[in-house]
């Protein structure tokens, strides 16, 4: 009896209650002069958006499917901040504070990680680290949703443990193995979020894409995709999207590693596909995941180490939650294999200033477990 009367209370609850919101809210696309806010309500509601401006507060009504709620706000200036409050009536909702994205010219950091989604401590307990790094930005190199990529795990292994950077600064995913597990095949991923459609002709939009901030070029790629489709249909694209006069700074981020020394295989599939094109157009660093470790390489050309400058960084940045992974003994890693860690989680934070990149592997307590810089080498000019 008493089961039954808790399903049914489980059940009503969100009709008689006062809307809230259950998920969210997510910052998405943001860029110099928009963004992109998701979120979603305990029952399909009608919803406002409120936003601080010097001009005063610009009210922005919400468009809702069902229960999932978007807005996109425009007309932002670079780099500013922007108080914002979700309302239903004269109830607030949600409220933080937003950055429009910032201009080339303006130093600012991001946050990489991934293999992150179990719900467990280490999770909650990187999340705390992430917000007092305070970055511009969170990139995720994949295996969102341990251990299927389930939708209703969506709320206590994503949206609970970054709740407060979710709703602050913009988060751009990635497809990893576990995201895309049967029977849903990324279904509940490409629900969640609002991501660009500029990916490979002929493929799934959303699943690999391109986007900039300030000084910095990042393509996200799905490489789940077989051989062929690499080849075909990924490499073209990245070489068209790497190639096209823009920003200084060029990054990709996939799950799986061409490059590694932990429990995994370097993947040959990348390997084979992409790595010419990561040389030919100058990507400066590859983000992955995967091998449940931190891990950086010697820059790489060929297959070879070579001077910095004249190769790309490979980054595993896979200690973001889950079990991590043993690796291989020292005396067997490749000589490509610079810094590896795989006894503590961590998170990879990247700082642009100009011509110099740094980097700081971040672990739970705050400690610093690998720093690394690049000095970005001006363009030959031509001989006279």
């Amino acid at each position: 009896m008493f089961f039954v009367v808790g399903v049914l209370a489980y059940v009503v609850s969100p009709w008689v209650l006062p809307v809230r919101i259950l998920e969210g809210p997510l910052l998405q696309q943001t860029t110099a002069d928009a963004v992109s806010i998701v979120w979603y309500t305990s029952r399909p509601a009608e919803c406002a958006i409120t936003l601080t401006t010097d001009e005063g507060e610009r009210t922005t009504p919400v468009a809702n499917d069902g229960r999932r709620c978007r807005v996109r706000l425009t007309d932002l200036e670079p780099g500013r901040a922007y108080p914002y409050r979700i309302s239903r009536g004269s109830r607030t909702l949600a409220e933080a504070t937003l950055h429009a994205a910032r201009q080339p010219g303006y130093s600012f950091s991001f946050i990489v990680f991934g293999d992150s989604g179990t719900g467990g401590r280490a999770q909650y307990l990187l999340a705390n680290q992430m917000v007092l790094a305070a970055p511009d930005f969170l990139l995720h190199t994949g295996d969102l949703i341990y251990s299927r990529g389930e939708r209703f795990h969506f709320d206590d292994r994503f949206f609970a443990p970054y709740r407060e950077l979710l709703k602050q600064v913009c988060f751009w995913p990635c497809l990893g193995n576990h995201d895309i597990a049967e029977p849903d095949l990324g279904a509940p991923y490409l629900e969640v979020f609002e991501l660009p459609e500029n990916g490979p002709t002929g493929l799934t939009p959303e699943r690999s894409y391109w986007f900039d901030y300030a000084a910095a070029r990042i393509a996200v790629i799905d490489s789940n995709l077989d051989q062929p489709q690499l080849c075909d249909a990924v490499a073209p694209w990245l070489t068209e999207v790497m190639s096209e006069p823009g920003p200084r700074w060029k990054f990709v981020s996939l799950h799986h590693p061409p490059y590694t020394g932990g429990a995994y295989k370097p993947n040959e599939r990348v390997q084979n596909a992409l790595v010419p094109v990561f040389e030919a157009v100058g990507v400066d660093i590859v983000f992955a995941a995967h091998d449940h470790m931190y891990q950086r390489t010697a820059p790489i050309r060929g297959g070879e180490v070579v001077e910095p400058g004249a190769g790309v960084v490979y980054i595993v940045s896979g200690a973001g939650g889950a079990l991590l992974y043993e690796a291989l003994p020292p005396d067997q890693r490749p000589d490509y294999v610079i810094a590896l860690n795989n006894e503590i989680h961590s998170f990879t934070r990247v700082t642009i200033n100009g011509d110099t990149l740094a980097l700081q592997q971040i672990a739970l307590g705050g400690e610093i477990i690998d720093t690394w810089e690049l000095q970005e080498q001006p363009p030959a000019e031509d001989a006279p």
